[in-house]
């Protein structure tokens, strides 16, 4: 660091986890108190911009703050912290906005030369249908939605005209469905380089955590990545294309590796990722993704270490009624033969130690938002590509816990 402590603000402290940095946040997500480093301000809203205009989170990032990071950047937050004089480590929210719109990622990316199934885009309508209809099995989505909510499997002709009527108006993209496995990169967009960690597995769509179909719901690091190679490839690929359009930080590459090995490369998140808690508990000596984020802004030194990932994670995402309006705690704990997670101790915000388990509950924010995940070292997915068994009980387990109730319709 160069100096003073660099704050994270958010609705919640979880990407924070495993980290060094000091956190602002709405809700402490069932973290154990931790008053040097995490203080939770009430009616901080649900987006960290909305915290940045409290006027006792004014005082205090004047007094301490080196630099603030939030989760996702904002116009709006950006002219807040260069009022208050303080230095914003997120990268320039209009370019993020153009690249995590769909409909326009699509012939931007295969302009750059990066591998992208076929695809159109416009505003849903009649005009869309004869120019979509040709792909037979297809994906639908919305220009902007995080973690599969706005994202449609195509079966058929049916099916894409009841989205296109149902979303006349919107602008979308219909791509081509690639068969394969779901995979994503991680990495980091420097001055004069870019940085790239090692593929995961990207959990998609699996029914005991997500209600969408085409949903991420977890990272498995774990793992063996089919064409590891080739994915490293397309995502250097594209790391260098978000460098190129002025993207500084982290930012995460989602592909799709078909039965020949071939990555597809699907779309972009120029920004924080959900993983991110994995990469902190994973550093090392020689820095971690965080460092290399805040080496991008000038407030830590770019040491050229290697980037190394060895936690993985399962989201659970609410499909039912949950128990209560009140979030529980969350938790530290082992697996035990017979008895699935044991939990043994309130997680802090340092996160699980090694060989052992964290169980993080969300507030509830309703229906298809996350409202857990676990956190733990070893593979999550079999040779079958379904979850181990020990991890599906588990899972199961924790949801008929939260959600006792029959699933909305």
């Amino acid at each position: 660091m160069t100096g003073g402590r660099v704050f994270y603000v958010a609705p919640d402290p979880v990407a924070a986890l495993g980290s060094q940095l000091s956190v602002l946040a709405a809700s402490d997500a069932g973290l154990a108190a931790d008053p040097d480093r995490l203080t939770v301000v009430p009616g901080g809203g649900r987006a960290g911009r909305s915290l940045l205009e409290l006027p006792e989170v004014g005082w205090r990032l004047q007094r301490e703050a080196a630099a603030v990071v939030l989760w996702t950047g904002s116009a709006a937050a950006r002219r807040r912290l260069a009022e208050l004089g303080i230095p914003n480590a997120n990268s320039d929210p209009q370019v993020a906005r153009r690249l995590e719109n769909k409909a326009h990622f699509q012939d931007a990316a295969r302009a750059w030369g990066i591998p992208v199934p076929r695809s159109v885009s416009g505003v849903a309508g009649p005009d869309l249908l004869p120019s979509a209809s040709h792909f037979g099995r297809a994906v639908f989505q919305l220009a902007r939605g995080y973690s599969g909510a706005a994202t449609y499997p195509v079966r058929d002709a049916a099916d894409l005209d009841e989205l296109i009527t149902r979303f006349a108006g919107h602008p979308c993209r219909v791509a081509e469905f690639v068969e394969g496995t779901p995979v994503t990169v991680t990495g980091v967009a420097l001055e004069e380089r870019v940085a790239l960690g090692p593929p995961c597995l990207q959990l998609t769509g699996i029914a005991e955590l997500t209600p969408y179909p085409l949903g991420s719901c977890g990272n498995d690091f774990s793992s063996p990545v089919l064409g590891a190679e080739a994915v490293a490839q397309v995502a250097q690929q594209t790391g260098e294309w978000l460098r190129e359009l002025g993207h500084r930080g982290i930012f995460g590459v989602d592909l799709v590796v078909d039965g020949r090995g071939r990555p597809w490369c699907i779309e972009v998140n120029p920004r924080l990722v959900a993983s991110l808690p994995l990469w902190s508990l994973s550093a090392t000596a020689g820095g971690s993704l965080l460092d290399l984020h805040l080496a991008a802004f000038g407030l830590a030194e770019d040491t050229g270490a290697s980037l190394d990932c060895h936690w993985s994670q399962l989201i659970l995402y609410q499909q039912g009624r949950l128990a209560s309006a009140e979030a529980a705690a969350s938790q530290e704990g082992n697996w035990e033969p017979g008895r699935g997670f044991v939990p043994e101790r309130r997680l802090t915000l340092a996160g699980p130690g090694p060989g052992r388990v964290g169980l993080i509950r969300r507030s509830p924010a309703g229906p298809g938002k996350e409202i857990a995940r676990l956190i733990l070292e070893g593979p999550l997915i079999g040779a079958d590509g379904h979850l181990l068994p020990h991890l599906r009980t588990a899972v199961l387990s924790l949801r008929r816990e939260l959600e006792p109730g029959p699933a909305r319709p």
